[in-house]
């Protein structure tokens, strides 16, 4: 796995894997190094639209090269940073792209790139396809993505009402082999409850998720997993404590440049019922959101 893959994986929703296409023998590309090197640093330093063109450059380099397993990679890499960046529509168009390139020198797809793909199309509300491809991708060999198609696919159930998928999804995050699996399993686990209506249960592990994914740098999975906490709190009658948990979730949000979302948690923040300091906090944070149309949170 490359360097600039691991610094990518943590910031985001809904990907885990590399593609493993580059080959040790490769002779070095001192340009191609340089514009990865810099979308490296601008991912690191959250800045994503940043180093999405500076991946879009370094594929270039890529096709001036004919290289297949450059292509492969920084296709996936580019992809990340535009999903990273709010972009989904961009981030499909990359993942579709990219296997082509990859198909005209006879090469295929990777379980990373497809799961990409899913993701992307979730985003988009698209989730039939996206489980479809998930699905595809939990059949493969690469178990980081496999596991995170699982969860994937454990959201839409979730979504959907399937419980049986929502189940599904559980059995086979049951032995969670990292930090990002443990998150993922205690999410669902809060989903579940929250079916079941055991609303106190699905705010501990709801908690629990979000506090795992903070130590992992995965924010907007934190923010999500703050916002189902917050859903499991109001539904018990704790609407201070949902407002509080909602207020997070939307500063979160909103500092990652999710606004969408931010709109929808700081609303539910500034509700009756939520305490007057709560209250004022969030509709100041409302009133500092870029203005725009408002669309349902993604989770």
């Amino acid at each position: 796995m490359n360097a600039v893959r691991v610094l990518a994986l943590p910031a985001l929703l809904l990907l885990a894997g590399c593609g493993g296409n580059r080959h040790a023998d490769t002779p070095e590309d001192a340009a191609l190094r340089r514009n990865a090197q810099s979308a490296g640093m601008a991912f690191s330093l959250e800045r994503p639209a940043e180093a999405a063109a500076q991946y879009g450059r370094a594929l270039e380099r890529a096709r001036a090269r004919d290289d297949a397993g450059a292509i492969g990679d920084y296709g996936y890499d580019m992809a990340v940073a535009q999903l990273a960046a709010n972009r989904p529509k961009d981030a499909l168009a990359t993942v579709r792209m990219t296997r082509a390139e990859l198909a005209r020198r006879g090469k295929p797809s990777f379980p990373a790139l497809d799961l990409a793909e899913a993701t992307a199309l979730y985003r988009l509300g698209n989730k039939t396809e996206s489980s479809r491809i998930a699905g595809q991708v939990e059949a493969t060999a690469d178990p980081a993505a496999a596991a995170r198609a699982s969860f994937l696919r454990g959201l839409i159930a979730d979504e959907t009402g399937d419980m049986a998928g929502l189940d599904n999804a559980l059995t086979r995050l049951a032995h969670p082999a990292s930090t990002d699996q443990q998150a993922d399993l205690d999410e669902l686990l809060a989903r579940q409850a929250m079916h079941r209506r055991q609303f106190q249960s699905a705010a501990t592990d709801a908690e629990h998720a979000a506090d795992l994914r903070r130590t992992i740098l995965d924010y907007r999975g934190m923010a999500r997993a703050l916002a189902v906490a917050a859903d499991a709190e109001a539904h018990a009658g704790n609407l201070q404590a949902a407002a509080k948990l909602y207020m997070r979730a939307g500063q979160s949000a909103a500092a990652q440049g999710d606004t969408d979302a931010a709109r929808q948690w700081l609303r539910r923040a500034a509700v009756p019922g939520s305490d007057p300091a709560t209250r004022r906090a969030a509709q100041q944070a409302l009133a500092a959101l870029p203005k725009g149309p408002v669309t349902p949170a993604r989770r």
